[in-house]
């Protein structure tokens, strides 16, 4: 598999893993923050390890950002940086499209 598509994997992991325990431990967070409805994420909750390393392995990703292009070249500006305004603008996107 080239290293291109074990990144892919690697990410879907680690986001399935974190999905996962934001869904057992605050389902009502996990519907806005991941953007999916209340039966899937109690769904998700329950998965296996193994269960998420079958879907991460499907070699697309499992998730895609929800930042808007202006968010982005905001984000790149900055290089990164955590400002309260790149967080707040996150969070009140996440939740208008919950």
């Amino acid at each position: 598999m080239p290293a291109a598509d074990l990144d892919v994997v690697d990410l879907n992991l680690l986001w399935l893993i974190k999905a996962r325990e934001l869904a057992e431990s605050d389902p009502d967070k996990a519907v806005i923050v991941l953007g999916l409805d209340a039966d899937l994420v109690s769904e998700l909750s329950t998965l296996s390890l193994g269960e998420l390393a079958s879907i991460a392995s499907s070699g697309v990703l499992q998730f895609r950002p929800r930042f808007r292009e202006a968010l982005w070249q905001h984000i790149l500006e900055r290089r990164g940086s955590a400002s309260i305004s790149v967080r707040l603008q996150t969070l009140l996107m996440a939740a208008s499209l919950g």
